[in-house]
């Protein structure tokens, strides 16, 4: 058994994967400041570990504090299983066209990857995965297998804070899509304008990023909103939650090779 594990800025999700593919998936918040300590790292991935025996261990992680923190309490929680930290340098299925490797993001990494393995590698056709989480990652792989970059904005949650924070009368509202775009009060003006500004966001940017492939893309949406907002894009487009887990085990395993 192959244990993924993708420590986000919100969350930590872990993915439990057998010869036949995705078995279990588990996910819980990620600690805040004061709860960052190694006895506290232990304890939440306790919560997150099978029953079952592991034989290897895949981790990426956006939030660098936390990186070596969440390898050791591995290591001491499961010392017969190794880790690999995935990193942008080791084998990849593209060739790597980004400017500043060491900035990219590993699960931007691990979602590029499973996306162009899985839609794009067999066809030869562009993808472009949209990750819409606490931020919502765009990445574009080009038809010849090189991963060209993307673009990186504000999730839902981002703009809810922002909003608050940067006024004076607007108040916290729970996100959920209104039916119409139309706002009859403060709170469902806000609701549309975050989340159906962020529909027409995706719109565009994944619009802007397919005028520069030869071809049509793959459009390809994960994270925690991406279920929520998928139908609602005016173009066709794939749902895939669990993207950067099998992205986590399929470098994992080129790793390994």
């Amino acid at each position: 058994m192959l244990l993924t594990i993708d420590v986000g800025n919100s969350a930590v999700k872990a993915g439990l994967f057998s010869d036949e593919g995705l078995d279990r998936v588990f996910s819980v918040d990620a600690p805040d400041e004061a709860s960052d300590t190694a006895a506290h790292w232990r304890a939440l991935l306790a919560s997150l570990l099978p029953d079952e025996p592991v034989g290897h261990i895949g981790l990426v992680s956006v939030v660098p504090t936390h990186t070596d923190a969440v390898a050791r309490a591995l290591q001491a929680l499961m010392d017969d299983a190794p880790t690999t930290i995935i990193g942008p340098e080791g084998p990849l299925p593209f060739v790597l066209d980004y400017e500043t490797p060491d900035t990219l993001g590993t699960d931007r990494l691990a979602a590029a990857a499973a996306a162009w393995e899985q839609y794009g590698r067999g066809p030869s056709r562009s993808v472009i995965v949209v990750d819409a989480g606490t931020a919502v990652n765009y990445e574009v792989v080009h038809r010849s297998g090189t991963y060209q970059g993307g673009a990186i904005g504000p999730g839902a949650a981002l703009m809810r804070n922002a909003l608050q924070a940067g006024t004076a009368q607007l108040p916290e509202v729970s996100l959920r899509l209104p039916e119409t775009p139309l706002g009859t009060s403060t709170q469902t003006a806000l609701q549309s304008g975050i989340l159906w500004g962020l529909v027409d966001s995706m719109q565009g940017m994944t619009t802007r990023l397919a005028d520069r492939l030869p071809d049509t893309p793959r459009l390809v949406l994960t994270g925690g909103w991406s279920d929520r907002l998928t139908h609602h894009l005016d173009v066709e487009a794939v749902h895939a939650p669990h993207l950067v887990l099998r992205g986590t085990r399929l470098l994992t395993e080129m790793r390994r090779a």
